[in-house]
């Protein structure tokens, strides 16, 4: 302690800030829970996008509309409630974010996705693309949300896909997260999960405006 001084104090401070985010990025890489959250990039009103593991997201203050924005921070967060293995209504795929939203084929899911895509080429210039793979999928997604224009028609986008599948409102237990996926761990798990019990959508959908 006697060596103890100003400098010394600044330097373990700027080791544990460090450290902290360090702690932070490891931490949201190992979560199989998150996916979309994986490798995330902040976008950056000027300039490329960039990795920063703590500030205030930007779909937090982007997307003005409550239930569009909770929509997707639970969607980011990992409050995405799988049904089992297959995809419930399609049953072609595993029930994955990326197979939900950008490639299966229910007839409510198709219709929001081709609004989503005439909103994305008539005020942006942006073509949605159909997505040959689950990681395809979820790369496409991820662009989508990262940005700090597309996010707003991608919120609804996710709002009305969770409303009409009546996903959220289950929290997932803190153990999903520490499961490897295709695992016999993680089977068994989602069998021993039922999927009966539904989460009720509170407030009417509200329409959304692209202020650019």
């Amino acid at each position: 302690m006697a060596d103890l001084n100003a400098a010394i104090c600044k330097r373990l401070h700027d080791e544990l800030i460090a450290g902290m985010k360090q702690w932070v990025l490891n931490s949201v890489e190992g979560m199989v829970s998150i996916p979309l959250l994986h490798g995330r990039l902040e976008p950056q009103e000027e300039g490329a996008p960039r990795r920063i593991p703590l500030c205030q997201r930007h779909y937090l203050s982007v997307v003005s509309i409550t239930d569009h924005r909770l929509a997707l921070t639970r969607l980011l967060c990992g409050s995405f409630y799988f049904r089992g293995l297959r995809t419930t209504k399609c049953g072609s795929d595993l029930e994955t974010p990326g197979h939900v939203f950008m490639q299966c084929r229910d007839l409510q899911t198709v219709a929001a996705r081709e609004t989503l895509r005439e909103t994305l080429q008539r005020e942006f210039g942006v073509t949605l693309r159909t997505a040959d793979s689950a990681a395809d999928a979820m790369r496409g997604m991820q662009k989508l949300i990262f940005d700090l224009k597309t996010v707003v028609p991608m919120a609804r986008f996710i709002y009305q896909v969770v409303r009409a599948w009546r996903w959220f409102g289950r929290r997932l237990p803190t153990m999903v997260s520490e499961l490897a996926p295709d695992t016999d761990e993680e089977a068994d798990y989602w069998n021993f999960e039922s999927a009966e019990e539904d989460w009720e959508w509170s407030g009417a959908e509200m329409e959304m405006e692209i202020d650019l």
